[in-house]
Formats: C-alpha cells, structure tokens, sequence
C-alpha cells in the first residue's frame, strides 16, 4: 500500500506516553518565576514560556529567564517521568512505519534529559530521528519552530507529513507549520477543548495512525 505521507510527526508526553505533568502546580509556580521577571503571566506552560522568550530576547536576558525558567520545566518534567507509562503499541506502530520507510520524528515541549531516560526504558529511542525537545528550541509548540526543524531534517514538505499529538497546542502547532494533524483520545486536553479547533483526523488508540499514514 502506497503511503500517504512521507514523515509522521510525534508529540511525546500525552501521546507516545501518557500525560503526566501536574499542569495547576506547575503553572502556578511558572507564573510566579515570570512575575518575578517581569513577563507576562497569562497563558498554560507553553505560552507562558514562549511569552517570556519573546519579551526577554530583545532586552538581551535571554540567558536570564532561562537560568530561572528551565530547572522549572525540568523538575516537573522529572515528576511526571517517575509516572509516565508508553501509549499501548507505541513501539509497534514506529517499528511499523520505520519498515514502510516513513521517517519519524518527535517534537516535545519536555526537556532532554527527562524524555531521553525514559525513551531508552520503554524501548521507543532509536526509532525518532530527529528528537526534538524544549532544550533544542527557543520556543516551544504552539510556535511552529520545532515541527519547522523537524520537517527541515527530514527533507519533506509540511504536507507531506502528519503531526500525531493530543493537545490543542499540538493542533496550533500543526496549523501554524501547514501540517495536518492527528489527535489521540486520552491526553492533555478533553474533547471538549477542540470543538472551536478541531483536527484533521481523530484517534482512540496509535495502532490508528498506520491507517492514516
């Protein structure tokens, strides 16, 4: 069967492992740092980070906001890996596409040094090239730059590939990079959320992109 798609696109946390990140503690704490900076206080982790980025690069304190801003992320990165789980078949489907030769990619708004521990025990690394996370990005999904780079490496065109993620972050993201997008039930976001943006294609389980792809 000819494949539709060139590339697949994953998130990680909500997708390829379940969600774990306790979003109320850790945006509270992340709006208190950017108050302290003097940045703006509105928005969920993502936007919060992009948003400080943006209004510290021009002043040159870029260097400040991430000394205070990234042991943030990183710590409740780290809480949510002692829970993470892989998705059910994960590791097939990207075994799966891998001998269709589509390529796979990942592109997380988590840090490195969490996914890459946690990749390596549930047998997922060496199946994603490349492995995009917060640490590689000046600003992190819904800013298309991480699924630019992404399609960049892979040499395919935005419509060439699909984005599998489960947020409404994940659908701006794909929006904002031309990509069409998937999302699995089960993540970040409710169904509910989406009903203003809704995706391309929705998915209850991964086995449900091979597919699509």
């Amino acid at each position: 069967m000819k494949a539709r798609y060139k590339a697949v696109l994953f998130d990680y946390e909500g997708t390829l492992v379940d969600f774990q990140w306790r979003l109320a503690s850790a945006e509270e704490e992340l709006r208190q740092a950017c108050a302290a900076l003097g940045c703006p206080t509105e928005g969920n982790y993502a936007r919060l980070w992009n948003a400080a980025v943006a209004a510290a690069e021009p002043q040159g304190r870029l260097a400040e906001v991430r000394r205070v801003l990234q042991p943030i992320y990183d710590r409740w990165d780290a809480d949510a890996a002692t829970r993470w789980a892989p998705r059910p078949g994960a590791v097939e489907l990207l075994a799966a596409l891998g001998a269709r030769g589509i390529g796979r990619a990942m592109v997380s708004n988590c840090g490195r040094r969490a996914v890459a521990q946690v990749m390596a025990r549930f047998g997922l690394d060496g199946h994603l090239e490349p492995t995009i996370c917060r640490d590689d990005l000046l600003f992190l999904k819904p800013h298309p730059q991480g699924l630019q780079r992404a399609l960049d490496a892979l040499g395919v065109a935005p419509s060439q590939a699909l984005f599998v993620g489960d947020s409404l972050t994940d659908v701006h993201a794909a929006r904002a990079a031309g990509v069409p997008v998937a999302i699995i039930h089960g993540g970040e976001c409710d169904e509910s959320a989406f009903c203003a943006h809704p995706p391309d294609h929705w998915v209850q389980a991964l086995t449900e992109i091979l597919e699509l792809a």
